[in-house]
C-alpha cells in the first residue's frame, strides 16, 4: 500500500472541502477529549449518584457505554458530511408522467451485454406493437371503405365522414400508412343510358341503311381518353402523369374517376392535400410532384389498388425515401432499381421515381394486380426492366416470387456512367459484402444523430456476437471530407468519448472513438469520409475500417456529382 499516495489525496480532498475539514477536525478533537473528561471527571466523584441518602459509584460497563454514546454524536455528524458529497439528488424524484425506459433502468444491468439484449428484446416488443396498431388500422380502413360506399346514398354519411377521415390522419401519420380512403368523390353514379329501354318508332317505308357494328368495349380508358386528360395536367406533372397505365388494363379492373378525372396530379406545395400527414416527409426527400389513380374489381368498388408515382429531386431521395418506409416483412423482387411486395401491395423506385401501389386487400388476387401494374409503370420509367406479364384474369393467382437478380446490381452493357453519375448500386457496391446482414441503404441527414452528417450509405455486419454499422460519404473534395471528420472528432470529445489517433494503410486519417461501452472507428481517404459505428467490441471494426481503406479508391465522385 502506498501510504505516500494515499496521504496526498485524503490531503487534496480536505483542502477542497472546507467543510469536510471542519467536520472531521471537530469529531477528533471530540474522539480525543472524551475519554479525558471522563477519566477526570470519574475522580472528581462527578458520576457518583444518590440513591437515598448514599452516593453510589456507577459501574465501569455504564461508563464505557456512556462514553461510547458521547463519543457517536461527532461521529454521526462527520458520517453526514460524508454522505452529502456523494448524494443522489434524482433519487427521491418522481413524476408519474413519465415513462422509464430501458436506458433509464440500466443501473439494474450487470454488463453492457446484458443492457444492449434488454433494448432488442424491448425494440422487438414495439415493433409487434406497431405490427398489431397497423393492421387494427388496415381493418378499420376496410370497415371506412364500406362505409364510404354507402356515402353516395346518404347525405348524413356524406357530411360526416370527411371530418372521421380527418381524425384518423393523425394516426396514419404515427405510424406511415396511407389511407385507402383519400379519395372522396360522393357523386352520383351516373345513369346507365344502355341499359334503358328504347321506345318503339315505326319503321320508314325506305329500305333500312345498313350500319356498321359497334366497336368492342375497351378494357380501361381510350387513346383518345388518356390524351384529354393529359391534356388537363400541369406542364410539370406531365411526364409522371403519362407514366400511369390508363388502357388495356388487365381483365376484371376497371380504372375509376377521381371526381370528374382519372388522373390527380400535385406538386410540392400542395401534396398535403392528398396525403394529409405524411406529406412532410416526402417533402424531406425533395419531392417535385405526384400523380395518382386508381383501379378497382369490375364488380366491387368497395376495394382498390392506389397508384402513386413520385418525383423526387434525384435518385438518391428516391432510394431514400423507398428504404425509409421498407417494412422487415417484404418480398424483394426484381423491378426498377429496387422493389419489394407486401401485404398484397408493391413498391419500387427507378432513377428518381418512388411508386407504391397500395391495395386496400391482402389478397392474391389484388397482389398480382398490383405487381402486373408495378410492372407497367417500371417498363416506362426505366426501359429494359421486365416486361409486363400477360393480361391476367379476375381470378389470378398470386405473384410468383422473382428469381432474378435486382435490377439495381445489374446495368447495360452498353451503357456506363460517367463518373459524376454514379448510380446507388455503384456506391453501395463500394461497402464489402461480407458479413452483411441486410440490403445497404442510404440516409438523406442527421445520420447517427450528428446534424452535419448527411447523404450517407450504410450497411449491419455482424461477425459473431459484434454488430455495427459501415458507412461511407465522398465529398467534394479532401478539405471538406476533412471539416467532417474534424467537427466528428471534436462532437464525441464534447460528449466526453475517449479518441484515439490510428495509423492504417490507405488511411490519410483515422480515429478511434469509444465511448458507453461502444466503440467508432471512422477515417477519410481523399475525399471521402467512412469507417465503422457502434461495435461493442473495437476489434472487429478497427479491422472492418482497415480492409475499407485499402479498397476504397482515392477519389470517389462526390454525392450529387459535387454536392
Amino acid at each position: 500500500m502506498d501510504v505516500a499516495n494515499l496521504w496526498t489525496k485524503f490531503t487534496a480532498e480536505l483542502a477542497d472541502d472546507p467543510l469536510l475539514t471542519i467536520s472531521l477536525a471537530a469529531a477528533l478533537a471530540a474522539f480525543a477529549s472524551t475519554p479525558i473528561a471522563v477519566a477526570v471527571l470519574g475522580r472528581m466523584d462527578w458520576f457518583k449518584a444518590r440513591r437515598g441518602r448514599v452516593l453510589q459509584r456507577p459501574s465501569f460497563v455504564s461508563i464505557i457505554v456512556g462514553t461510547m454514546l458521547v463519543m457517536s454524536i461527532p461521529a454521526t455528524f462527520a458520517a453526514l458530511v460524508l454522505k452529502s458529497r456523494h448524494f443522489d439528488e434524482n433519487r427521491y424524484e418522481f413524476d408519474p408522467n413519465r415513462t422509464w425506459s430501458v436506458l433509464d433502468q440500466g443501473k439494474g444491468f450487470n454488463t453492457l451485454k446484458e443492457a444492449d439484449a434488454a433494448v432488442k428484446q424491448e425494440m422487438e416488443r414495439l415493433a409487434l406493437e406497431r405490427k398489431n396498431l397497423v393492421n387494427g388500422v388496415k381493418k378499420l380502413d376496410q370497415a371506412m371503405l364500406a362505409l364510404r360506399a354507402s356515402a353516395g346514398t346518404s347525405a348524413a354519411v356524406a357530411q360526416a365522414i370527411p371530418n372521421v377521415l380527418e381524425s384518423l390522419a393523425q394516426l396514419r401519420q404515427s405510424i406511415n400508412l396511407d389511407g385507402p380512403q383519400q379519395l372522396m368523390d360522393f357523386t352520383a353514379p351516373p345513369i346507365d343510358v344502355r341499359a334503358a329501354a328504347a321506345p318503339a318508332v315505326s319503321a320508314p317505308a325506305v329500305a333500312a341503311t345498313a350500319i356498321a357494328p359497334a366497336p368492342a368495349p375497351v378494357n380501361g380508358l381510350a387513346p383518345a381518353q388518356v390524351d384529354a386528360e393529359l391534356a388537363a395536367v400541369p406542364e410539370p406533372q406531365k411526364a409522371i402523369a403519362a407514366m400511369l397505365p390508363l388502357t388495356d388494363v388487365p381483365a376484371g379492373w376497371v380504372v375509376e374517376k377521381s371526381g370528374d378525372k382519372y388522373i390527380e396530379t400535385f406538386n410540392a406545395d400542395n401534396l398535403y392535400e392528398k396525403i394529409d400527414g405524411r406529406a412532410e416527409s416526402f417533402l424531406q426527400y425533395g419531392v417535385k410532384g405526384m400523380a395518382y389513380t386508381y383501379y378497382h374489381p369490375a364488380n366491387d368498388d368497395s376495394k382498390e389498388v392506389q397508384l402513386y408515382v413520385f418525383e423526387m429531386a434525384d435518385p438518391l431521395r428516391a432510394l431514400g425515401k423507398f428504404g425509409s418506409e421498407k417494412p422487415d416483412e417484404n418480398q424483394s423482387i426484381a423491378l426498377g432499381d429496387g422493389g419489394y411486395t407486401s401485404a398484397g401491395s408493391t413498391f419500387l423506385y427507378a432513377g428518381k421515381y418512388y411508386t407504391q401501389l397500395v391495395s386496400t386487400q391482402d389478397d392474391p388476387k389484388f397482389a398480382a394486380f398490383a405487381l402486373e401494374i408495378a410492372r407497367r409503370v417500371a417498363a416506362k420509367q426505366k426501359p429494359g426492366s421486365p416486361a409486363p406479364a400477360p393480361a391476367l384474369a379476375a381470378s389470378s393467382a398470386s405473384p410468383a416470387p422473382a428469381t432474378t437478380p435486382t435490377a439495381a446490381a445489374t446495368k447495360p452493357a452498353d451503357v456506363k456512367p460517367a463518373a459524376a453519375e454514379m448510380s446507388p448500386a455503384d456506391y453501395f457496391a463500394l461497402l464489402p459484402a461480407g458479413g452483411r446482414q441486410n440490403d445497404p441503404t442510404y440516409v438523406p441527414q442527421d445520420v447517427f444523430g450528428y446534424s452535419f452528417l448527411s447523404e450517407v450509405f450504410m450497411a449491419d455486419y455482424k461477425e459473431g456476437d459484434v454488430g455495427w454499422q459501415g458507412f461511407l460519404r465522398p465529398y467534394k473534395d479532401a478539405k471538406e471530407a476533412q471539416a467532417v471528420l474534424d467537427r466528428y472528432v471534436a462532437s464525441v470529445k464534447e460528449d466526453g468519448a475517449e479518441v484515439k489517433p490510428l495509423e492504417s494503410e490507405g488511411a490519410d486519417a483515422m480515429v478511434a472513438v469509444s465511448n458507453i461501452g461502444l466503440f467508432d472507428v471512422v477515417f477519410r481517404k481523399g475525399n471521402t469520409l467512412a469507417g465503422a459505428n457502434g461495435a461493442t467490441t473495437a476489434p472487429p471494426a478497427e479491422a472492418f475500417a482497415r480492409a475499407l481503406a485499402k479498397s476504397l479508391p482515392d477519389k470517389v465522385p462526390a454525392v450529387g456529382g459535387g454536392k
